[in-house]
């Protein structure tokens, strides 16, 4: 998208969009962002994104759904009311398959140039989720998750490969820090009141690493690096990526596997 594509939002503008998407057939790729940004060289407050997987791909590749709320909107007990109550309306619209919440760095849609602050962002704060590229995860998480965060969202195909939904209950039932939520099609699993960043080296977010714990043997085994490119020179490589997909191993002495 270049910079002076982007267009001020209308009813109408909004209709004409949805009606072109509801007009395609299902093997055609139909993608949607709506941001408050006003270019594409600006980090959004709020906004809502989109992809759309095919039927010719069959399981081959998932559609995601991507949504930024500013951390002001959880502040309030009402705010975070509302956003919960919402997470689980979504996830049954879209029979959610897996899914996350949490924190995470927002940048440009040109995304390119801004990465090393991403990548530098990840190294201080495990609580940080990165985020600048669903898409490219299309194909991993068909029989996979990406991980956990603050809110980890599994559907039911997941929670059979771990057994039963009441064993996986009763493993964290003595955590009071622990959340669960049933949708129609899932589970969703939250660590904590609020999310957390988590200060590399001093914080340990116990909630997060127990929840990791249980779902570790559904996340994706070996990742594809989540940076390929940056002017910077300074992102994810492949040894960096996979140490943060572990960031939350722990071996039962409680030290980093």
């Amino acid at each position: 998208m270049l910079q002076d594509s982007y267009k001020k939002l209308t009813s109408q503008s909004l209709e004409k969009a949805l009606n072109k998407i509801r007009s395609t057939s299902g093997n055609e790729r139909c993608e949607l962002h709506l941001t408050s940004a006003p270019s594409s060289k600006e980090a959004a407050n709020y906004g809502i994104s989109l992809l759309n997987s095919r039927e010719t791909h069959e399981d081959s590749e998932r559609s995601y759904i991507k949504l930024i709320f500013p951390w002001s909107f959880i502040t309030s007990k009402e705010g975070l009311t509302t956003y919960r109550a919402w997470v689980k309306y979504l996830c049954n619209q879209v029979e959610a398959v897996h899914g996350y919440g949490g924190l995470s760095t927002i940048l440009p849609f040109d995304y390119d140039g801004y990465m090393h602050i991403e990548y530098e962002l990840a190294q201080k704060y495990t609580g940080l989720d990165i985020d600048s590229m669903p898409h490219s995860l299309a194909s991993d998480l068909i029989d996979h998750i990406k991980g956990v965060n603050w809110q980890t969202i599994i559907g039911s195909s997941f929670i059979a490969d771990l057994g039963e939904e009441h064993a996986l209950r009763r493993t964290l039932s003595g955590r009071g820090d622990i959340e669960f939520v049933n949708y129609d099609s899932g589970l969703i699993i939250q660590a904590g009141e609020y999310p957390q960043l988590g200060v590399a080296g001093i914080d340990e977010l116990n909630a997060y690493i127990a929840v990791n714990r249980i779902l570790k043997p559904l996340r994706i085994p070996e990742p594809d690096q989540f940076h390929h490119y940056s002017p910077h020179g300074n992102c994810f490589d492949e040894a960096s990526t996979k140490l943060w997909y572990a960031r939350f191993d722990r071996d039962n002495s409680g030290t980093n596997e």
